[in-house]
């Protein structure tokens, strides 16, 4: 699976009986067979193939949406939309079928430095990067409703909003810088780690610091951006209602807050287990914790937190301006499956019609 932040290689791996830890089962894969690489490798494509194939055309999709329709690309929630789809197809085409890879030839990282880089800051920023994009977007959604109540002029609206969108690819600027730094470092006093394994290894005493930074806080915050709106809904109902007396919230406001609450909750609930798990691998290497996540469990969360990939693009059909582009298209798939007087096709009139020729053939 992914290798996120590791111990250092001198710490003392934990061990279990039947169900082995992780630390102890990626130290153990220096040794493998052609046997257990052709029993690992059905494993990896179940758990990443569904999600690659249904994540990249949906993500795509998105993606040519907003790009091909002027209105959608120059307004901020969709650009903050452009974002989270663009970052989540580069992740599905570059770093799952490369994690495969590693996972299977481990110990022969065969791909050099610079891949080994992409692909480390990739895999470590996935769950803070989209979790700080979709935060973006719920703040970006409560600019616009206190504009549209008059509270937040349209020149500051605009400002804040371009400005919360871009704040996470900021951190993932940062992060990348520090990563690539630390990295080079790495790699100059262990020459042996780009020629076998594509990891980054981190000091104990910077373990639970990024757990927190790069799990927990995104998390909370995921969490945090719809409260603080539903909160400020209730309290403020009775002044916005009397200063939008002439200016009535819209259904398209309306659909896209609900989309980024959905989002929200559904990212929150696929991404909680691996974080979980993350800290209970940190805790259990600094001995804080008897309680050592097994490889399975890893695994599982693993999977699990990449299903929002394929299943985000599918919610943001909720907006309405989506819904309207797809809507043609909609009705020209209609068309292709209609008979010539109208009618639909269905499987039961399929079965009508091949029942009546059968007829006229013994007949």
């Amino acid at each position: 699976m992914a290798t996120s932040v590791l111990p250092s290689m001198s710490t003392t791996w934990y061990n279990t009986t039947s169900n082995v830890t992780w630390p102890d089962y990626q130290n153990n894969n220096t040794q493998k067979t052609d046997s257990w690489t052709s029993n690992i490798l059905p494993e990896l494509l179940a758990r990443f193939l569904p999600t690659i194939l249904f994540a990249v055309p949906a993500n795509l999709t998105i993606i040519i949406i907003i790009l091909c329709n002027k209105n959608l690309r120059t307004q901020t929630f969709f650009l903050g939309i452009l974002s989270i789809s663009a970052f989540d197809l580069i992740y599905c085409v570059f770093a799952l079928p490369i994690n495969i890879d590693h996972y299977v030839t481990w110990g022969r990282w065969r791909h050099g430095n610079v891949i080994c880089f992409i692909y480390i800051i990739l895999i470590n920023s996935k769950i803070y990067t989209t979790a700080l994009m979709i935060t973006a977007l719920s703040a970006e959604r409560l600019l616009t409703k206190l504009r549209s109540v008059a509270v937040v002029s349209d020149r500051m609206t605009r400002i804040l909003s371009k400005v919360m969108v871009a704040m996470p690819w900021c951190f993932f600027v940062l992060f990348t810088v520090l990563c690539v730094l630390i990295k080079h470092d790495e790699m100059t006093r262990e020459n042996y780690l780009h020629e076998t394994y594509c990891l980054f290894m981190a000091e104990q005493t910077f373990h639970m610091p990024y757990v927190v930074v790069a799990f927990h806080i995104p998390l909370c915050l995921l969490v945090l951006g719809p409260v603080v709106m539903i909160v400020m809904y209730k309290c403020k109902k009775s002044d916005w209602d009397r200063l939008s007396s002439g200016t009535q919230e819209t259904e398209s406001l309306f659909m896209s807050t609900l989309c980024v609450w959905i989002v929200s909750f559904v990212y929150l609930v696929f991404c909680t287990p691996m974080t979980v798990c993350m800290t209970e691998i940190i805790l259990c290497i600094r001995n804080r914790s008897t309680r050592c996540p097994t490889i399975n469990f890893y695994k599982n969360a693993y999977t699990v937190s990449l299903l929002p990939c394929a299943i985000m693009p599918y919610l943001w059909i909720l907006t309405l301006e989506i819904r309207a582009i797809l809507a043609p298209l909609k009705e020209r798939a209609r068309k292709l499956v209609a008979t010539p007087d109208g009618t639909r096709i269905t499987l039961s009139s399929l079965r009508h019609r091949v029942s009546a020729d059968d007829k006229e053939i013994l007949h």
